[in-house]
């Protein structure tokens, strides 16, 4: 799955990401590349519908590209997540999708909130499914239907759990730092939460958490 979307500048600066939206020779030979290598793995993208506005050549383009799946985060890149996502616009996605490339699936993605609001979300505007994003941070229970909301303690164990694998799959190769963004979602909504967290994002290892 390849990511045209992502509007972080270290990223666009390599070439990568959101900045494939302005170059689509160089977006077409990426994917065209990836298919090469991938053998008979299907190759899908995930982009975004524009990159200082709404663009439909950009969403025609994709579609053109007849992936087997192609995930439309419904707002531009100039709009990063400050505004609300534009789901009124997927069912135009959709019917051009029928038009240019019908055995592609399409998955919508921005301010899917819960398993609910996904579904919702699919029978409004006609695409085939839902990518999460900010929702399933300190929220591993999100595709638990059956789950109520989490004690205090569970969220916290699990934050721990979180950690622990964080440090052991990808201690040697990433920043404790990076870690730290999740623990924002998992310690809320109780009282010295905020306290908690302070001390949490002054910490710099596994240990340090636990205690």
């Amino acid at each position: 799955d390849i990511n045209m979307g992502c509007p972080d500048r270290s990223i666009e600066k390599s070439r990568s990401g959101a900045y494939d939206i302005k170059d689509r020779v160089l977006a077409k030979s990426i994917l065209e590349a990836a298919r090469r290598g991938a053998g008979p793995l299907p190759v899908s993208v995930k982009t975004r519908i524009g990159y200082n506005h709404v663009d439909w050549d950009w969403v025609k383009e994709v579609l053109s590209w007849k992936l087997p799946v192609a995930t439309f985060h419904l707002r531009t890149r100039k709009e990063m997540s400050l505004v609300p996502a534009h789901w009124d616009l997927m069912p135009e996605i959709i019917r051009l999708r029928d038009e240019i490339s019908p055995e592609t699936l399409i998955i919508g993605n921005g301010d899917a909130a819960g398993l609910d609001d996904a579904k919702n979300k699919i029978k409004n505007s006609g695409c085939d499914g839902v990518m999460f994003g900010r929702a399933i941070f300190g929220n591993p229970w999100l595709f638990d239907e059956e789950k109520k909301e989490p004690s205090t303690t569970e969220k916290l164990n699990v934050m721990l759990e979180h950690t622990k694998l964080f440090v052991d799959v990808l201690g040697s190769k990433k920043n404790f730092a990076l870690m730290k963004k999740h623990y924002k979602a998992y310690v809320n909504n109780f009282d010295g939460a905020k306290e908690l967290r302070v001390r949490l994002m002054e910490s710099e290892t596994y240990e340090e958490i636990e205690t």
